[in-house]
């Protein structure tokens, strides 16, 4: 067998990193320390070498975690914005018609309230007084910002509403990408501070009734054009 290229050997070892890190994620209930848990050890132990085989690719744990960070951001293994602007679409490409805001938000919140890669991305925030951590988390973030923006201006027009004066679908989408994050550590905590609630008689998750709010306080009806009348309820935030 031919001996395998150094390149090879790195991804094989950042491959046990993202095990590592998942499984560290899913078992503690503090996800910003899970990274801290990944331990060049462990990751050796886990691809069946030494801790030397490890330390010919990085001068120190700190290297690697770094990489690891790369790694996941470069693979999408980590479930933040663009893991929600692909469930967004595959949703979309799922539904007959456009999906509502609470159906947007009930199938993002089930997807992902329990997912451990995103518990994972979270983790990767404890790092952000590391410059090349800060940087690749916030690159990955303004691009993906865009691109659900794009889906938002969509939705939001479908609707026949318009951004109220003073506000914009950036700070929109922002936001939500904000709730995102802590509804699903409020979840991880005790899932009963994400309740059900009945809206109109029709039960929905806590956090999308929450963004049906955040529709209301950032947009207002477009008066200038006629609501596409199939999708008066409709829309993806």
């Amino acid at each position: 067998m031919a001996r395998r290229t150094r390149e090879e050997r790195r991804q094989d070892y950042l491959d046990a990193g993202v095990e590592l890190l998942t499984e560290q994620t899913a078992a503690r209930p503090d996800p910003g320390l899970a990274f801290a848990h990944v331990r060049v050890a462990d990751v050796a132990a886990r691809a069946g070498v030494t801790k030397g085989a490890l330390y010919h690719l990085w001068d120190s744990q700190e290297a690697y975690w770094h990489d690891l960070l790369e790694f996941m951001l470069d693979e999408g293994r980590l479930a933040g914005m663009p893991a929600v602007t692909d469930a967004t679409r595959e949703l979309a490409e799922a539904t007959d018609d456009l999906p509502t805001p609470v159906e947007w938000a009930d199938h993002v919140f089930e997807r992902f309230k329990d997912d451990p890669s995103f518990f994972a991305r979270i983790g990767m925030l404890s790092y952000l007084h590391d410059g090349g951590v800060h940087s690749d988390l916030d690159e990955e973030f303004r691009a993906s910002l865009a691109e659900f923006e794009a889906m938002v201006a969509t939705s939001v027009r479908q609707l026949g509403r318009r951004p109220r004066v003073g506000t914009d679908l950036r700070d929109f989408s922002a936001a939500v990408a904000a709730l995102m994050h802590g509804f699903c550590l409020e979840h991880r905590n005790d899932p009963d501070r994400t309740p059900e609630v009945v809206v109109q008689g029709r039960p929905q998750s806590l956090f999308a009734s929450c963004i049906t709010a955040f529709l209301d306080a950032f947009t207002e009806p477009d008066t200038a054009q006629e609501p596409d009348t199939a999708h008066e309820s409709g829309g993806n935030p």
